[in-house]
């Protein structure tokens, strides 16, 4: 009988429902709903360990917007020497920039190898599922990941233990064998969920192109477009928290906004007092105050 039950340990969290799920087998003729390990087992045995596959999430996680797990493909045709160095530098990767120390991987039976990253299930608006896991997939990979697979939430990963029948073919013992067990720890993609969302947002920014953003631009200047947003809000007259209006304040002068240029940003707050901000613009400049940091502004940016 073949041994599972590192590859199921997976999808071990309380809030995920492993069952039902899609897998493939070279017997099953496309794929097969199942509702249990035992019949998983069965599956395989009737198909001889040949070509079976287990679907990375279930169609209702895909309906939900529901992700924990991101599946990473590293594949070079013919050069199963570079695949394999390209794994190792992920995986170092992986461990110097996100603290993901051991990762499940395991070589396909082919041409490449599978890295697999457990994560916190998160969920998202099911209309981003998609394109947040792709934006996962290429972070996590050094943007190696397969292409092909990108986004792709309901993708059926091969299991290990069974055989490729493409790599049989070619005379190899297309063995999918597990390179690394994964250590039990599950990443935390909350940082990347706030990244991409600030992605989103610049290139909605982008598209937008409002006057009033072009009215604020300087040659040269690095207006995040974290702040952007924020200004977008004071223009249109949101009440912004103190450190909101701060943030604001601190990067256009650090971009070389003169005092006018900055009070009119300020104008349409509910609140606004041209004396008091007058003050306080000249009290920032003279105390030399630099700008927030980026992961305080994603903070601030929150507020309110």
């Amino acid at each position: 009988m073949i041994n599972i039950d590192s590859f199921l340990s997976l999808f071990d969290h309380m809030s995920i429902m492993l069952w039902p799920r899609k897998v493939m087998t070279s017997k099953t003729k496309g794929q097969a709903l199942i509702n249990s390990k035992e019949e998983l087992l069965k599956l395989i045995e009737e198909a001889n360990a040949l070509d079976c596959f287990l679907a990375s999430h279930r169609t209702e996680d895909k309906v939900r917007g529901f992700l924990y797990v991101v599946f990473i493909d590293i594949d070079f045709e013919n050069d199963l020497s570079k695949a394999r160095k390209i794994t190792n530098r992920i995986l170092h990767y992986l461990e110097i920039k996100y603290e993901i120390k051991r990762p499940y991987v395991q070589f396909s039976g082919s041409k490449g190898y599978h890295i697999i990253i457990p994560i916190e299930p998160i969920l998202v608006p099911s209309g981003l599922a998609s394109d947040f896991l792709k934006f996962m997939q290429l972070k996590l990979s050094m943007g190696y990941c397969d292409p092909q697979l990108l986004g792709d939430i309901v993708r059926l990963i091969r299991i290990p233990n069974t055989y490729n029948s493409k790599a049989l073919a070619r005379g190899q013992d297309g063995l999918v064998r597990i390179i690394q067990e994964w250590n039990g720890e599950r990443f935390d993609p909350g940082l990347l969920w706030e990244e991409y969302k600030l992605n989103k947002l610049e290139e909605e920014l982008q598209k937008q192109n409002k006057k009033t953003f072009r009215l604020l631009w300087k040659p040269g200047n690095k207006i995040r477009p974290q702040i952007q947003e924020l200004i977008r809000r004071a223009k249109e007259g949101f009440n912004l928290t103190h450190r909101q209006r701060l943030a604001i304040l601190f990067e256009l002068i650090n971009n070389g906004y003169n005092d006018n240029e900055i009070l009119e940003i300020f104008k349409n707050l509910p609140d606004f007092n041209e004396r008091l901000t007058c003050y306080m613009i000249e009290h920032a400049r003279k105390k030399g105050y630099k700008s927030f940091r980026t992961e305080n502004i994603i903070k601030i940016l929150q507020e309110g």
